[in-house]
């Protein structure tokens, strides 16, 4: 795991950049520090973040290993003025991206290195700045650099406003990067407070994959297509979607299972998966030690948000676990069917297990064969939420076990309606299948249970078990 440091010359900065900080991976072998003026260095936030003060305006050097960001523009900007270097801002966008120079020095990299194509629009100034002007495209106006775009085109540009306009039709969208330096930048500054801490977040998370080259467009752009994933517009309208689900009850039952199945007294709880965090939160109101992580940023937000959670990070179902002294760790609501290979079923199972105490139980939750074929085969929802509009389409591929749902969002702004789309994908697995998995792993099953039936299931009644109940609970303990 890398190290990774972020910059900022300005106080106002700071707990901007500690909120983005938030939901950060609980993991000892990734260093993260703020680093910023020593007058204005904050009380330590968590268990992993180290704060430092600058020395000199010295910023560390960039290594594959050491990841660095500047906290917004400014801070970048601050520092050029500082060390008398140009401004170089690369704007990466899934469409297109522009090299903003601010500066009177020459700008000495040659793209087509890169394998990168300059350009520039007739009459701006960044043209004098490329000393490598002869092998420029100029383009007499914008409408026609898009046009003719290609994916290796840069349009290199000295008109700050020009490129801040461009940038503001479509903020949610745009990386920022500092190729010079070998900075990234978190942006914490622009675009709405939301939006921005959200991508700022996203940034820092998806770190642990680093990149190998900022001016390698092709590899931003699947970076930054890594970062979308599901539960993102459906976070807003969670809540609201799973109302009916009875919480108190599927509490009432894991601590019936446990206090059944296990000797230990019930303290440490880990819940994967966690959503809104809806089951942690009871589980918190109960008196527990509740920890909760999620893959969905903004589910991780809409539980934050909430009077009474538990400790929350971000992190996935095979993501390593850090800490090792929970009596209990839960993954609820079909969650596991979202890990479509037996390799993450196993890669999960062995987390899980240096997780837990001796005698500490897994309880997790799978949507069956039954469920699929008799409720999502053809399925086609219209759901209304205040001023937004969620269409729900679902099918089941059933010569690969695959539950498809495509969420459309129809989300009202000035002029109408803008639409969002979701791709949720989860395999079916039959219940044989799981448990050869779970006997190969560290742990050992001992229970099966449905909401239908109170008896175990587990291993007198397996017969035809996938298709008499929609949803089934298993229970593994470690020995």
């Amino acid at each position: 795991m890398p190290k990774i440091s972020i910059v900022t010359f300005y106080p106002a900065e700071i707990p901007l950049v500690l909120a983005a900080c938030e939901f950060f991976p609980i993991s000892k072998n990734l260093e993260l520090e703020l680093i910023c003026p020593a007058e204005d260095i904050p009380k330590p936030q968590g268990e992993n973040l180290r704060i430092k003060g600058l020395e000199d305006n010295t910023i560390p050097i960039p290594t594959p290993e050491h990841i660095c960001f500047f906290a917004s523009s400014a801070s970048y900007k601050y520092y050029c003025l500082q060390k008398k270097l140009n401004s170089v801002l690369l704007y990466v966008h899934p469409e297109i991206a522009v090299l903003e120079l601010i500066g009177n020095y020459p700008f000495h990299t040659n793209l087509a290195s890169y394998g990168l194509c300059p350009c520039v629009l007739e009459g701006d100034f960044a043209a004098s700045l490329d000393p490598q002007k002869e092998n420029l495209l100029c383009f007499k106006e914008f409408s026609e650099f898009i046009d003719r775009k290609k994916q290796n085109y840069v349009l290199l540009s000295s008109n700050s406003r020009f490129v801040e306009a461009l940038i503001n039709m479509d903020s949610e969208n745009w990386e920022l990067f500092h190729p010079e330096l070998n900075y990234r930048n978190l942006q914490v500054n622009s675009g709405k407070p939301h939006n921005k801490l959200l991508n700022a977040q996203k940034q820092l998370l998806n770190m642990s994959r680093p990149l190998n080259e900022l001016y390698n467009l092709a590899e931003i752009r699947f970076y930054l297509k890594n970062i979308a994933n599901a539960y993102s517009c459906f976070a807003e309208h969670y809540d609201k979607y799973m109302l009916q689900v009875d919480y108190s009850l599927w509490v009432h039952n894991i601590l019936k299972w446990f206090n059944e199945y296990s000797s230990l007294k019930l303290n440490k709880i880990l819940e994967l998966a966690c959503g809104t965090a809806n089951v942690s939160i009871q589980l918190v109101q109960k008196g527990y030690d509740v920890t909760a992580c999620d893959k969905s940023l903004d589910m991780l937000k809409a539980a934050a948000e909430k009077p009474v959670k538990p400790k929350l990070y971000y992190a996935s179902l095979t993501d390593p676990i850090p800490a090792n002294d929970y009596q209990l760790v839960l993954c609820m609501f079909d969650s596991i069917n979202y890990l479509t290979q037996i390799s993450q079923i196993a890669t999960m199972l062995q987390e899980v297990s240096l997780a837990l105490v001796t005698g500490g139980l897994f309880i997790f939750d799978i949507s069956t064969l039954e469920n699929s074929i008799d409720n999502f085969s053809h399925l086609c929802d219209l759901h209304y939420y205040a001023n937004d509009i969620m269409v729900h389409q679902a099918y089941f591929e059933s010569s690969q076990l695959l539950q498809i749902s495509n969420l459309h969002f129809f989300k009202k702004i000035f002029l109408g309606y803008n639409l969002q789309t979701e791709h949720h994908q989860q395999r079916v697995y039959l219940t044989y299948e799981l448990i050869e998995l779970i006997n190969k792993s560290p742990l050992k099953l001992i229970a099966m249970h449905s909401i239908e039936i109170p008896k175990n299931l587990y291993p007198r009644h397996l017969s035809s078990i996938d298709d008499k109940y929609d949803r089934l609970f298993f229970i593994l303990q470690k020995d």
